[in-house]
This record gives structure tokens, C-alpha cells and sequence, in this order.
């Protein structure tokens, strides 16, 4: 039997079996192996420095966006000049484990290295004229499209907002007029509460399987304090969101090592969206 369940955000639907119990040999496809002996990045890294973490630009200007307006023609002319960039930030010399294994230094200071380029990339946009979304993801597994097994975060500087984000953006505010409450405050409290989807709570997150999940295992990391852009935390919050994370991560164990998407979902640069928008992690093995 399935359910029709209504993300409360985006007012997508999604249809939940309910009525199978659960068989763990359904869900363990382990994250196949993205390359042999070589990597390129162990190759650039300094191998006498065990904490070095850099930031590499793979492709500037690397998006072409066709020009809005105009009658549509067949043959679509893009603009000549690339628009955004993308970029790795990239750990240390022969460093190929899972991030949730990560010790919590290195882990810390690679998500400090996102933040920080986030921070840069957002201030040399010029919203509305220059909008940029500056999408920070990881990737785990071939199956999940990930090209490397290095440790890593990848940052897309993107001329416009995933449709996604979008949709949360527009619910959101939908969520804050109709109720007085920020939807994922809301969601947070409630799920804590019942603990039915509760995968993990501490001082700063909560960490829950959405209702209307979109795949199996989803997750989402939902900090405690409403705040729209994770490019502003402090340390002190960065390091709380660390230490979750990888808990949060972690848990995909019971499932082995299953590949995955992780996605960042934050404030579009240069758009102050403090009362609606709540920034979060969402993890798709």
C-alpha cells in the first residue's frame, strides 16, 4: 500500500510503501570505486603535509545560460561569454576515506574552506543584475556520479537558483505568511517530538527522515537556530555542524557503504531571506 505524502515546503507529492517490512538486502549496493591506483589530486597535494586542505579551481566560466527574452528560435544562441565557476576543495595526500571517517579536524577545516570560498563567491556577485548560487555537494560512489574518491567538497558557482531551492525559497515564504512560523523550525520541533522519523538530536541539529522523502534514507541536517546562510556561521556553529554531519553520515552504515548525494541547501547570495529561509543539509544515499 502506498501513501501520498505532501512535502510541507514545495508542496511536492510523493508516494511512501508503507505496508513492507523492510528487507536489507534491498539496499546493499555498496559505492563502487571511481578509479584504480592514480589520482590526480594526491599528485598536486604536498605529501609531506597530512592537513593540507586546497582549494582548486577546475573550470572558470565554466556555465554558458541562453539569454532570457526574445521570441524562442531552434537554434538557441548562448551567450559568448561562460558565467560561474567550479571548484573542489580538496584534502590531503592519499586521503580517500568516507567524510563521516574523517577526524573531526580535517573534517572541520574542509567544511571551513566551503564556508570561506562561499563567503568570497557570494561577495563578488552583484544581485539582481549578477545573480549566483554558489552550490556546495559531495558525492560518494560511481553511482552517484562522483569523479573521484579523494576527499572532497565540490562548489558550483551557478548564474542562477537550482529549481529545487527555488520551490523552498517560494514555500517558505508561503509557510511563514500562512502560519507565523519558519517551515523547517516547524518541522524540526515536531519531528523531534514525535520521534517517529527522529534519526539523531543533539545541542545544535536534528537530524530527520523527511515524510514525503524523495528516496530511500533520505536525511535532513536541520540546525536548531533559524538561520538562511550557512556561509555566515562562526566556527563555533561550523564545528557543532562537523560533529553532526558526520554522525548523520555515519549512519548510513547500517546500510554498508552505500553511495550518495549530499547537498547543501542555503541562501542565494546577496538575498536576505532571514525570516522565511532556513539553510540544511539533505543527503540522498
Amino acid at each position: 500500500m502506498f501513501e501520498l505524502r505532501r512535502d510541507p515546503v514545495t508542496g511536492w507529492w510523493s508516494a511512501i510503501v508503507v505496508d513492507r517490512a523492510f528487507e536489507h538486502a534491498s539496499f546493499t549496493v555498496e559505492a563502487a570505486p571511481v578509479e584504480g591506483t592514480h589520482c590526480r589530486h594526491c599528485d598536486e597535494a604536498p605529501a609531506d603535509d597530512e592537513e593540507s586542505v586546497r582549494r582548486v579551481t577546475l573550470r572558470p566560466n565554466a556555465f554558458e545560460v541562453v539569454p532570457a527574452g526574445g521570441e524562442w528560435e531552434p537554434q538557441v544562441e548562448l551567450l559568448p561569454d561562460g558565467q560561474g565557476s567550479w571548484e573542489i576543495v580538496v584534502g590531503p595526500f592519499e586521503h580517500h576515506e568516507r567524510f563521516a571517517d574523517t577526524g573531526p579536524h580535517l573534517a572541520e577545516k574542509l567544511l571551513r574552506h566551503a564556508r570561506d570560498a562561499m563567503r568570497e563567491l557570494g561577495a563578488a556577485a552583484q544581485p539582481p543584475d549578477d545573480p549566483v548560487y554558489v552550490q556546495v555537494l559531495q558525492t560518494h560512489g560511481r553511482q552517484a556520479g562522483a569523479r573521484t574518491s579523494h576527499l572532497n567538497f565540490e562548489l558550483y558557482a551557478i548564474p542562477q537558483v537550482p529549481h529545487r531551492v527555488a520551490e523552498e525559497i517560494g514555500g517558505a515564504a508561503r509557510h511563514t505568511i500562512s502560519r507565523g512560523a519558519c517551515a523547517w523550525c516547524a518541522m524540526a520541533e515536531s519531528e523531534e517530538a514525535s520521534g517517529t522519523r527522529l534519526v539523531l538530536a543533539d545541542e545544535r541539529f536534528v537530524v530527520v527522515a523527511p515524510a514525503a522523502s524523495r528516496s530511500a534514507f533520505e536525511l535532513w541536517v536541520i540546525p536548531r537556530e533559524h538561520a538562511a546562510d550557512f556561509s555566515q556561521l562562526d566556527d563555533e556553529a561550523l564545528g557543532a555542524c562537523r560533529a553532526t554531519l558526520q554522525r548523520a553520515l555515519g549512519s548510513l552504515g547500517a546500510l554498508g557503504d552505500p553511495p550518495y548525494n549530499l547537498f547543501l541547501h542555503s541562501a542565494p547570495a546577496g538575498e536576505r531571506l532571514d525570516q522565511t529561509f532556513h539553510w540544511h543539509w539533505e543527503l540522498h544515499p
